[in-house]
């Protein structure tokens, strides 16, 4: 642990240990992913190594983001770490869509023009498959139970992705099944077909979904003028406790309004002193703008 920083509890090791056990299971499958299916010329099992890819940079963000936050180290970032969330959000979501359009205009391109396919590769592509919905499955159960107590809103998201790969590494895994029995037939065409569109649809949903949930917090608004009247109203009520008013910052980011102020101290206050009007300034402008996060800094003067 580096100087300064809080030492996690049993509970919050356990929800790191989880992501972590995740991400490890997800980079293992990637390499079988991509070798296979290069091997059995399988767009389903390409399509499903380019998602898994993307979710899994997605998840080491986010793994590293809950272990700031378990250490006290979200003061790094300013107004805390959720943008930083929001922008590796939009990244993914954005590559995550890229790759769908691809997928969905390779599937189209192959029910036209047919691929030579391997058979016995085809019938690895459904072993991997299977061991994947078997892993999606039992890493939901192990990210469930880490969760159940809803102190990780992290945490609970990794659930509901995890839910939806089982949900679909199933689908995925009938269309892998039905493209290696009937290989040769337009039976398993039109299976490859129907996966591969369901996998494009499914990474373009989820980069909507990745998008519309961004989008509010990248777009800093301005508070509304009576919330920045709260802020004065906080400020002057506590004009004597403090030396210098040096500057105020304030933005709505979603729909939860952030606060900076800086105020200013004489050198010789005592660090109690100070604490205090910080605390009753903050405490202030929280009732005042309900669901408010406040931050105020001290400067010496």
């Amino acid at each position: 642990m580096a100087p300064g920083d809080v030492r996690p509890d049993a509970a919050a090791l356990a929800r790191e240990r989880s992501i972590l056990i995740a991400c490890l299971c997800d980079i293992a499958l990637i390499a079988p992913f991509l070798s296979v299916g290069i091997w059995a010329n399988s767009l389903m099992m390409l399509a499903e190594c380019a998602r898994g890819t993307l979710l899994v940079i997605l998840e080491l963000l986010l793994l590293v983001l809950m272990r700031r936050i378990h250490r006290g180290r979200i003061h790094d970032y300013d107004y805390g770490s959720g943008k930083i969330e929001q922008f590796a959000n939009a990244g993914i979501g954005t590559a995550m869509g890229l790759a769908g359009l691809w997928v969905a205009g390779s599937s189209l391109w192959r029910w036209f023009h047919p691929p030579a396919q391997d058979a016995f590769g085809l019938l690895m592509v459904a072993a991997l498959g299977g061991v994947n919905l078997i892993l999606n499955a039992w890493l939901f159960w192990k990210l469930w139970s880490a969760a159940r107590d809803g102190a990780s809103i992290i945490l609970t998201g990794q659930v509901k992705t995890r839910l939806v790969k089982v949900l679909s590494s199933g689908i995925v895994m009938i269309a892998f099944c039905v493209n290696a029995v009937f290989v040769e037939g337009v039976v398993g065409q039109v299976a490859e077909l129907i996966g591969g569109l369901f996998i494009a649809a499914a990474m373009i949903q989820l980069s909507v979904s990745m998008w519309q949930q961004a989008l509010p917090s990248l777009l800093d608004r301005t508070l509304e003028e009576a919330q920045q009247r709260m802020i004065n109203r906080a400020l002057a009520t506590h004009f004597d406790a403090y030396d210098r008013l040096i500057a105020v910052r304030s933005r709505l980011s979603g729909n939860t309004p952030h606060v900076q102020i800086e105020l200013g101290f004489r050198a010789e206050r005592t660090m109690q002193d100070v604490q205090g009007v910080m605390d009753r300034v903050a405490a202030d402008v929280a009732t005042l703008i309900p669901g408010a996060v406040v931050a105020v800094v001290p400067r010496a003067e």
